[in-house]
């Protein structure tokens, strides 16, 4: 079987590493192993797992914003 550092891991996944590191402290997604020098290693069972649609839309936030102005609004 084929691991893949964090780096590879994150571009052929499409996730920033800060968010795999993030999905590994709150167990979402632990690493396959980690080196005694702390280096994360996926494998490519996980590489699948991040790419159904249920996983990432299960580990997503969505935030909304609006702002409407208009010519009649006042000052704050």
């Amino acid at each position: 079987m084929k691991y893949y550092t964090i780096g590879q891991f994150s571009k052929l996944v499409g996730k920033n590493i800060q968010t795999l590191r993030l999905w590994d402290k709150e167990e979402k997604l632990k690493p396959h192993h980690v080196t005694e020098g702390g280096h994360r290693y996926y494998s490519e069972q996980q590489i699948n797992q991040v790419l159904q649609v249920p996983f990432v839309k299960k580990n997503r936030k969505v935030i909304g914003y609006c702002r409407v102005s208009s010519n009649k609004q006042k000052d704050d």
